[in-house]
This record gives C-alpha cells, sequence and structure tokens, in this order.
C-alpha cells in the first residue's frame, strides 16, 4: 500500500504542478527537497527505542497522509505546499523504511510457527514483490483517473480534468496511506511476542 501511493503522488506530481499550480518549473525544486526523506529515515531508531514498530510505522503514514492535506489546504502558496511536502516526504522515508526493519521479524515468526526459516522468500515477497507490484499499481490507477476526469495532454485543462489531477495527486494517496494504517493495528499482537520468539529460536538451537 505504501509503494502504490507513493508511486501515484510521485506519478502525478508534474501534472499537478503544471495544471494546478501553473508553474512546472517547481518540479526539480520539489523533487530535489525530496531528499529529506533520509530524515525520516534517519530518526527510526530514536522513534523504536521510545515507541514500538507498529506505532513508527503509523506514525510514518500519518505524517505522509498530513503532508498531503497541508497541500490541498496550501492551495497556490509555495511556501506552505513545501512545508507540507517536507512533512509527506519525512513520512514516506518512515514509512519506507521501517518493512525492512519489521522482515527479520517475520522471518522469525515463521521459523518460530513452522519450523521453516524461509528468509529468501520472505524478504522476496515483502521487498522486491511488494516495490514491483505497487509501482505497477500506482502507476495505473492515476492514469485512469485522470483519463476519466478528461485529461488531455499539453492543452488547457477544464475544471473536471483539474479536479481529477488534484485528486490523484492529493487524495488517493491520502487515502492508501491512511489505509496503511489499518494493518498496522493488527500488528501488536505479533510484536508483544517478539522477545519471546526469539527466546525459543536461541533455546532450540542450543539443544
Amino acid at each position: 500500500m505504501f509503494w502504490v501511493a507513493l508511486t501515484i503522488r510521485t506519478s502525478t506530481l508534474v501534472y499537478y504542478f503544471e495544471y494546478n499550480i501553473g508553474n512546472k518549473h517547481l518540479v526539480p525544486l520539489i523533487n530535489g527537497i525530496s531528499i529529506i526523506q533520509v530524515l525520516g529515515m534517519a530518526v527510526i531508531p530514536f522513534i523504536v527505542k521510545f515507541s514500538s514498530k507498529r506505532s513508527t510505522m503509523i506514525t510514518g503514514f500519518l505524517l505522509a497522509a498530513i503532508g498531503q492535506i497541508i497541500m490541498f489546504v496550501a492551495g497556490t502558496t509555495l511556501s506552505v505546499i513545501i512545508i507540507g511536502w517536507i512533512i509527506g516526504c519525512i513520512g514516506s522515508g518512515i514509512a519506507c523504511s521501517m518493512p525492512f526493519a519489521m522482515l527479520s521479524d517475520t522471518v522469525d515468526y515463521g521459523e518460530w510457527k513452522t519450523g521453516i526459516r524461509a528468509s529468501g522468500f520472505l524478504t522476496a515477497i515483502g521487498s522486491a514483490f511488494c516495490i514491483k507490484a505497487g509501482t505497477g499499481i500506482g502507476g495505473f490507477i492515476p492514469t485512469q483517473i485522470m483519463g476519466a476526469f478528461g485529461y488531455v495532454p499539453n492543452t488547457v485543462q477544464s475544471h473536471a480534468s483539474l479536479f481529477g489531477i488534484q485528486f490523484s495527486f492529493i487524495w488517493v494517496p491520502t487515502i492508501i496511506f491512511t489505509l496503511g494504517i489499518i494493518p498496522m493495528l493488527f500488528y501488536y499482537k505479533y510484536e508483544k511476542n517478539e522477545l519471546q520468539i526469539r527466546n525459543d529460536l536461541t533455546a532450540n538451537k542450543a539443544s
């Protein structure tokens, strides 16, 4: 869900700034600011230290969604758009990195539950497959939405097509980022057993 939302946001950025904001020359600036995602990745150890992986992932999704909403409220005010983009990028940096930190827990849980340590398979599904599938779906959705609202490239857009672009850039990622929180609400029941799982696996290997 993260990669679907992120792909939709990045793929519709140029359309939103060209037609809704009216200045496509801002796109390189906005893309350059995306490097701030590194900050989101860097703060993960500090957040997890005082919280949980579930709460950290939810925080990332929330910040990404809040950033989108701020850009909507900003209208054409560049300074506020940049603030929203920065907040969204920090959130997406957190949400991007956390699944990789959680994959090892999935491998441990699988071994604890079934006796099979499928690290290669679970890593392939949890990272490579999700990234490929997410970017594919994320590239497909906005083209269908914008086409349904009458988007025609390289011309003056109608009010309907402008709404379609705005909906694709602002609201579709916001909705999907928010929906991404739902699975994490159920993650706590597994996360609270991590220490016991590691202890059991260590004991099994020792025996």
